[in-house]
């Protein structure tokens, strides 16, 4: 190079040569991110059934997560609920999730994309409307037999003990969701918390069967095929007379 070649083109030789050497990790990074991109595990039940986004990408590990997730709650959950929660800090959330735990619940805030995404792989893609908002969704696996044997009138579980914790906080507004593979609203679940247990009405219904008395019973479900066994009778019996 001359000994005449001005000083700031040395300098931005300089500069350019130092911004390639501070590029080489960030390549390198990449191209290694890329690798462990496509070596990663397969796709497990509840993963995204579209392999590839609108755009002709692969989902990103976060969003294939978060979909699983989201599956998971709605397919291993007695009881899945939609809840608004409006402007709750952070030590409100806290708290929430403790007296949830209490209830044998469980409340997680979501991504509303990736929920209703998940949502519409399921039967319950008419919850679709509800996922609008700062919206959380309350999981409970709890069996109608653990509810009424463990539940208390101070501390109740399940679904009773879920909607009083809601109404408590008035942040927290209760939209809807699902119990036992049901769509249920705010009014069918009022309904289901004033109903007694699960022992009590197989109770109430081994009474109204013992009422009935058991001759009775017996009577009454051999209505039907005997009046068929009747009925085919006299229906062989006028071909005969119209034969001879």
């Amino acid at each position: 190079m001359s000994n005449r070649t001005p000083v700031y083109l040395l300098i931005r030789i300089g500069i350019a040569a130092r911004s390639v050497r501070s590029l080489a990790p960030v390549r390198h990074y990449a191209s290694t991110a890329q690798i462990r991109t496509a070596k990663a595990t397969p796709q497990k039940a509840g993963s995204p059934t579209k392999k590839l986004t609108n755009y002709g990408k692969e989902f990103r590990p976060q969003k294939t997560f978060l979909h699983h997730t989201y599956s998971n709650i709605l397919a291993q959950n007695r009881i899945m609920l939609i809840c608004q929660h409006n402007n709750m800090s952070v030590p409100e959330l806290i708290q929430l999730r403790t007296e949830l735990a209490a209830a044998g619940a469980e409340m997680k805030v979501i991504r509303l994309g990736i929920f209703s995404a998940a949502l519409r792989e399921t039967r319950y893609a008419n919850l679709a409307p509800l996922v609008n908002g700062p919206t959380c969704v309350i999981s409970c696996n709890l069996s109608p037999e653990d509810e009424e044997q463990k539940s208390t009138a101070k501390t109740p579980l399940g679904l009773a003990g879920i909607r009083r914790i809601v109404e408590k906080h008035r942040k927290m507004i209760l939209l809807g969701g699902k119990v036992d593979d049901a769509l249920v609203s705010v009014e069918d679940m009022e309904k289901m918390s004033d109903m007694p247990g699960i022992q009590t009405l197989r109770s109430q219904v081994v009474g109204l069967l013992s009422q009935a008395g058991g001759g009775r019973l017996v009577q009454l479900l051999n209505m039907n095929p005997t009046l068929l066994v009747m009925n085919l009778d006299a229906h062989a019996k006028s071909g005969d007379e119209n034969k001879a």
